[in-house]
This record gives C-alpha cells, structure tokens and sequence, in this order.
C-alpha cells in the first residue's frame, strides 16, 4: 500500500479536512507540532513522504496495527541504515557455531511469552530463572521464593514480561526479560545496573517509562527473533516507554550497537575482564529513535512470516 492511500484511507474514516487532520495530528503528538496544511497536503498528493517516525504516530493515531503496517506500506528506506540492522543479526547468525559444539538445536521447542492476564507462575520455572540471571546480576537481597512472588505481581502489573524457551519435557532451556520501570528510576538504572534488580520497586507504572531489556541465552537465531519481534512489539503498543535499555559485553557488538544509534550509559566497574578483553557496558536508545530506524522497518519485512505465525 503506497503511503497516500493510507492516509486518505484514515481521513475518509474520521471524516475530516486536511486542515482538521493537521489539527488533531498536532493534538496527538509532538512530532507533528511543526506539522503546516501544505506539508500534509503535498503527503496525501504523494509528492513527499513524511519521516518514519511520523509514519508510526500516523498509525497509532489510527489505531492501526503498526507492525502489521509498517511491513505492508511501500516506503523508501535507506540502505545504510538497513545494513546495520543485518549487521546487529549475523551476530545472532554468529552463535550457530556455538550451537554445534553443544546440544542445541532443541527439537520441538516453544517460545512462550508471560505478562498481564498470563504471568508465569511456575516456582520451579522462577526460581531457575533467578538463578541463571544471578550469573549475571547481583541478586542478594531478597530471598529467591519472595523474588519469584514478586515477579508475578510485577508481570500482573505489565511492569516485567518473560520470555521462555522450553522442551516437550516442560524443561527451561532459555529466558529473556522485559523490565519497565517508572522515568525516575532511570538515573539508578544507569548507576547501578549490575545491582538494579536487588532493589524492590514499586509493580504501579505512571507516566513515561524506561524498559531494560535482557536475553540470558543467545543460544538459537530464532530465539533472537522472537525476542527481538516481542521487544517491538510492546514498543508499539506502549507508547509511554521512552528509552531501551540493554546489556553488551563484546567488544564487536558493542561497536554496532553504537552504529546503530545506541550510546553507551555505564560501564561495570571492578569486573573481571572477559576473554574479548572488554567490560560490560549499558547501552540505551530512545523508543522514537529505535522505532523510526530504517533497518527495524526493514526487518520486519522481510520477517512478515514470523509476524503471521
């Protein structure tokens, strides 16, 4: 669907002006404050294209399925941006060589996911996923049973979503978490990030959000997918997360990931170095920033078939 039609498409069904759409669009967003009638006029003849960014908030004023149109719509993407998009995944194709030399692929796995009215409640399955994420984080604080209890409060509260990998056996093989936390938790975020998850947090989200994002095991390309696809998707459909956080600690993926646009907030301090002979580091991103990029349009076209499924 070429963009102009879309647009017309949205106006006919809020049977409006031009000038009354400039007015609501301008209500809705502050991408479109600058927004004038010619600008939205030249968009609907198809003379000019807005920004991807505004082609999102488009979509969300409509209420539209973004993902879904953003991989229909014909629109011109940079082909720079698009590489480093597929530079980001060969380092998920990198990790097939690991898989050989170990047990995995799982044959017949299940990527499930858990947050509001589906929380993972499963003790056995909680507790294993706080003592993998312990390899990586500092969990001390609380005692492991009144962490999981908690975990499922803040699932309820659409403040953590779980990501599983499991076997027909109901094994556990891979987990990946969505924290969101409230914007002015993002300074001790950024301070203490080894430590975040020691401190007990308030499940009541306000306002503007940040989200740290992490994935214990990149142990299968298609785990990445999933994960990768359900970290957009709640980007999507929750527009009150205004930053990513994430966790990188080879020196090469640290390098594209800044490529991308990513910065890097803080480094761990008196850690020992890792064979790649670099430290752990926080990276973060905004929402817009991340959404409007050229390579995560890209990919999700070309991923139309994950999206179906």
């Amino acid at each position: 669907m070429e963009l102009y039609s879309l647009l017309l498409k949205i106006r006919s069904e809020i049977e409006c002006t031009q000038a009354e759409m400039v007015e609501k669009l301008s209500l809705h967003h502050k991408v479109f404050s600058n927004l004038d009638l010619i600008t939205y006029s030249r968009w609907e003849r198809g003379v000019s294209m807005p920004s991807t960014l505004r082609i999102i908030h488009l979509l969300s004023f409509a209420q539209y399925d973004v993902i879904r149109y953003l991989v229909t719509l014909d629109l011109k993407l940079s082909i720079t941006k698009v590489n480093q998009m597929r530079r980001i995944e060969a380092i998920a194709y990198d990790q097939q060589d690991l898989i050989k030399t170990a047990f995995y692929p799982i044959p017949d796995a299940s990527f499930k996911h858990h947050c509001g009215s589906e929380p993972l409640t499963d003790m056995d399955k909680l507790q294993r996923i706080c003592d993998s994420s312990g390899l990586f984080f500092k969990l001390d604080h609380l005692a492991v049973r009144e962490r999981c209890e908690r975990s499922i409060i803040l699932q309820e509260k659409h403040a953590l979503h779980i990501l599983t990998c499991e076997g027909k056996d109901d094994s556990l093989y891979a987990h990946a978490m969505l924290s969101v936390h409230n914007l002015h938790e993002r300074e001790q975020l950024r301070s203490e990030f080894r430590n975040f998850y020691n401190t007990p947090r308030d499940a009541q989200l306000n306002g503007d959000k940040v989200m740290f994002f992490h994935s214990v095991m990149k142990f299968n390309f298609k785990w990445w997918e999933f994960t990768c696809l359900y970290l957009i998707q709640v980007l999507c459909r929750e527009p009150d997360i205004q930053e990513i956080f994430m966790i990188v600690r080879d020196k090469t993926a640290a390098k594209i990931y800044t490529s991308f646009g990513f910065k890097v907030e803080a480094k761990a301090e008196n850690e020992d170095m890792n064979p790649s002979g670099s430290r752990r580091k926080l990276i973060s991103i905004s929402r817009d920033d991340f959404l409007s990029h050229h390579g995560v349009i890209a990919w999700l076209k070309t991923h139309a078939d994950l999206i179906e499924s």
